[in-house]
């Protein structure tokens, strides 16, 4: 299996969600949690402006 090369500090940045896109991703951890029975919590991260690769 290759190797993932390490992600760049600078390349993500957490995503700026709307508190209704907030509890949307909230609802579906429930949802997740409710099916596997594990504790499951989900990052939104987006591309960010100053990408060095």
């Amino acid at each position: 299996m290759k190797e993932l090369e390490p992600l760049d500090n600078d390349r993500f940045t957490t995503a700026q969600l709307s508190s209704e896109l907030v509890e949307r991703v909230k609802g579906l951890e429930a949802e997740i949690k409710n099916e596997t029975e594990k504790d499951v919590i989900l990052i939104a991260y987006e591309e960010s402006q100053h990408n060095p690769s």
